[in-house]
């Protein structure tokens, strides 16, 4: 019974982490009519520092360890600063639904990084997953999207989504020490910090904002990083960074769905089959996997190890 939970919960956490994180485009698009991008990735950063720090002096936040500065501060750098920097000034040029389908690019770059660095093996059918998934992702970036944007802003977002890669595989390490709200507090930490030099801006920007631009970078801050972040690293620690970086597929269906509800831009019929095919891409690399295979020695007790790490939640 606890098994199931277990095999079930992952799937949860990736839905969560989906609609979370989709809600992030219609929020930067409302947000973007009132501040900056770089007072956005400011506010936002604040905001997430600012619930979490309570839980530091309560001992729900884990001590950093001085072996564990430069990765934190790498993860914190390219996945709260470089990440939000690029995505907000791109999506000033490209509308949200194709900025939402360009970030879906980020696990190509994650299993590029995954083999380089963690010497992850995606595996035939995973690489098969992903790239059905990012015909998808295709498809609804030139349907769905309507293909709106310059050149330069597409670039940003392409370039966000490779930060972003960078940051999970900097992540996975952690991980096996730190939990997911631990991550996220010390990256926010060090992702503010080379932004707090535009903190009178975002200030004097905030006194002329209007509700609405404060509630969505009130939801950056909350729903797009504090609640994301927990269901992304549960979701991260229960799978290879390549594997569990297609989440992000979905992401940009949730993105659609939420712009036709808050916006009234309802998705082309090409756009919901993109949207499927993405969801299909999805579904063959999560299963990917087999069950171990019997083989005489030690490789079973190399193998378990993996395993088990997989499918913890």
């Amino acid at each position: 019974m606890a098994g199931e939970r277990r095999t079930a919960s992952p799937w949860a956490f990736m839905a969560a982490t989906a609609v979370l994180w989709g809600s992030a485009f219609p929020a930067i698009r409302i947000a973007l009519d009132g501040y900056s991008p770089t007072s956005m990735a400011v506010l936002r950063l604040v905001c997430a520092v600012a619930i979490l720090t309570p839980c530091l002096f309560t001992g729900r936040i884990s001590r950093l360890r001085r072996a564990d500065l430069l990765r934190m501060a790498g993860f914190g750098l390219t996945g709260m600063t470089a990440y939000q920097l690029l995505l907000y000034a791109g999506e000033r040029h490209v509308e949200g639904g194709t900025a939402a389908m360009l970030v879906a690019t980020s696990p190509v770059f994650a299993t590029l990084l995954g083999m380089l660095v963690l010497r992850e093996r995606p595996g035939t059918r995973g690489v098969i997953g992903l790239l059905v998934a990012l015909g998808g992702a295709l498809v609804v970036a030139t349907a769905g999207g309507g293909g709106g944007g310059t050149h330069s802003g597409m670039a940003m977002i392409v370039l966000a989504a490779a930060a972003q890669a960078t940051s999970f595989v900097l992540q996975k390490p952690l991980l096996k020490r730190y939990s997911g709200m631990d991550c996220i507090f010390y990256g926010s930490l060090f992702g503010l910090l080379p932004l707090l030099f535009s903190a009178p801006e975002a200030v004097r920007q905030t006194a002329g904002a209007g509700w609405q631009q404060l509630a969505a970078v009130g939801w950056l801050g909350l729903g797009c990083t504090v609640l994301a972040f927990c269901t992304w690293s549960r979701v991260l620690k229960a799978a290879t960074a390549s594997t569990s970086s297609l989440v992000l597929y979905a992401v940009p269906v949730a993105a659609l769905a939420l712009d036709a509800a808050v916006f009234g831009a309802v998705p082309t019929p090409m756009a919901g089959l993109g949207g499927l095919v993405v969801l299909l891409g999805v579904a063959v690399a999560a299963m990917r996997r087999t069950p171990p295979r019997r083989v005489a020695g030690s490789a079973p007790q190399a193998t378990t190890p993996r395993r088990e790490t997989v499918k913890s939640g």
